[in-house]
């Protein structure tokens, strides 16, 4: 969590949600060698693949150093979480916390419409308020990611990107080791879990970047994370589920399948504003029998949740809004109020382009602020802008920021195509396409030895005035964009306890679905 997330005073000191996306334009610098919070263009696909499993299959898990949790931040149990929510404080949405957020807000159900009991709700809880794509009902994917990867650590929770704040920066998470088979079968039962919401879970392959997802890391040991010893670990505290892309992990090779999926769904449930119940026959409860036979599921009903030595890690706002008591939670009720009912999704998403205008003119040198309009009928979709001059693409870059704005610097002299796309969590997705022109600065003379355009010259490259044609060149954004990154160094989450024995069972298909492309 960076600095900018502060425990504020409102009716009661409450901690600003640490997973909205930041509200800043996404910068994207077009000079040689410019250093840009993510790449102009995705890296080359590599590493191991779920086809790669049986190779993987029966290797002793490895412990490794253990981890630091940074400063500020507390493990309770089997939960991270930032101090002042350990001892009590809620959990609000950034529109209260941070008005400067709400910009191009979008209005959805709020406390009225969610809550059972809205008079006892705290300020900044379901406050109606969304930015774009992260709207209720909400759709979404689970990816279980089987096969590793390098992590990052210090930008906060991005799935796209392997950036986790629980992650030791930099090293390679291994592969699952419980072999193809049983990795089908937890994946059944997970999916089984969150069969009551539009929520598919995925894993032969990975979701595009620009599609929001939850990734779960599954294999490794807990000294693969900066956590401390646990079955699981995920951020916690994140209530109203504003994340979208967090990370989190089940440390199961070898265990049964139903234990290795009751770990997988315990942890998803975190980084959806979940906490620990009690009770030994629900995914959330803590310390549940891990060697029990059964598949378990979420609770539907109010539930105590669990506190250590007195503190507790719990969305305190949330639970009362389902149970009129900060201190139970309804499983069912609290991913309702996010996720709608499941069903077929049959109206594709939009997106239009609204600045700059097509076949705007720049001058070498001039900012330009490219700005979107995207729509979907449910949350939980993402957008990207892809750039191509002269027919080469040079840019492929998600707004992780959902801040629907990107500002180009240093854009050579060119003729440009500027393509927005959204995608839903149906895999539909809508394009729109523009062209502009970054003419050099040395502009041809004329016969009489002056320069073209001196008497008519654009002022809009330094004052972001309207030139001639209309078009304006954007104001550089501040800072250099850190795409999605919450204001966050290290989330807060939540681990889990796992034992158990060894089983298996075969499952096949929760492959993605097709793609379905439409245009303007």
């Amino acid at each position: 969590m960076s600095s900018s997330t502060l425990v504020l005073t409102l009716a009661a000191a409450a901690v600003a949600n640490p997973y909205a996306p930041e509200a800043r334009p996404v910068v994207l610098d077009f000079r040689p060698g410019a250093v840009n919070a993510v790449p102009l263009l995705p890296g080359p696909d590599g590493g191991a693949r779920f086809s790669d499993l049986a190779a993987h299959e029966g290797r002793p898990v490895v412990e490794k150093e253990p981890g630091t949790l940074p400063s500020g931040w507390v493990q309770l149990g089997g939960m991270v979480v930032p101090e002042a929510v350990a001892q009590g404080a809620p959990v609000i949405s950034p529109f209260a916390a941070r008005p400067e957020v709400a910009a191009d807000k979008v209005e959805g159900p709020g406390v009225e419409d969610l809550c059972a009991y809205p008079d006892a709700v705290p300020a900044g809880i379901y406050t109606g308020q969304f930015r774009r794509g992260t709207e209720y009902p909400r759709r979404g994917t689970i990816y279980m990611n089987y096969t590793g990867g390098v992590l990052l650590n210090g930008m906060g929770d991005n799935s796209a990107e392997n950036w986790s704040a629980l992650a030791k920066t930099g090293s390679t998470y291994p592969v699952y080791t419980g072999g193809e088979e049983r990795a089908i079968a937890v994946a059944q039962a997970v999916q089984a879990d969150f069969a009551a919401w539009a929520l598919r879970v995925v894993y032969l392959e990975r979701p595009p970047k620009v599609l929001p997802y939850v990734m779960i890391m599954m294999g490794g040991h807990y000294s693969d994370t900066v956590a401390g010893p646990s079955g699981g670990v995920a951020p916690g505290s994140d209530c109203e589920d504003l994340g979208l892309r967090n990370v989190c992990y089940a440390f199961v090779n070898d265990e049964s399948t139903s234990n290795q999926a009751n770990v997988a769904s315990q942890e998803v449930g975190h980084t959806m504003g979940l906490g620990h119940t009690e009770g030994d026959d629900r995914v959330m409860a803590f310390g549940y029998d891990t060697y029990a036979p059964i598949d378990m599921g979420f609770g539907a009903e109010c539930t105590p949740i669990i506190t250590v030595q007195g503190q507790s890690g719990a969305c305190v706002g949330v639970n009362k809004c389902h149970c009129n008591d900060g201190e139970l939670q309804d499983d069912t009720l609290t991913l309702s109020a996010v996720y709608a009912p499941p069903g077929p999704d049959v109206v594709p998403p939009e997106i239009s382009i609204t600045t700059p205008a097509d076949g705007a003119v720049f001058q070498e040198g001039d900012d330009v602020t490219v700005a979107f309009d995207p729509w979907d009928d449910y949350g939980g979709y993402g957008w990207k802008l892809m750039v191509k001059r002269d027919g080469e693409l040079v840019a492929d870059v998600v707004d992780y920021n959902a801040t629907l704005e990107f500002t180009l610097s240093n854009m050579p002299p060119g003729d440009y195509e500027l393509t927005a796309l959204v995608m839903d969590q149906a895999d539909q997705t809508d394009e729109h396409t523009i062209s502009i022109t970054v003419e050099g600065t040395a502009a041809p003379t004329t016969s009489a030895g002056e320069s073209e355009g001196d008497s008519e010259a654009s002022t809009g490259s330094e004052t972001g005035d309207p030139s001639e044609d209309g078009a304006t060149a954007g104001d550089a954004s501040e800072g250099e964009g850190s795409e999605g990154a919450p204001a966050s160094d290290a989330d807060d989450a939540c681990a889990c306890k796992s034992d158990g024995a060894p089983a298996g069972a075969a499952w096949g298909l929760l492959a993605l679905l097709g793609l379905r492309r439409r245009r303007r």
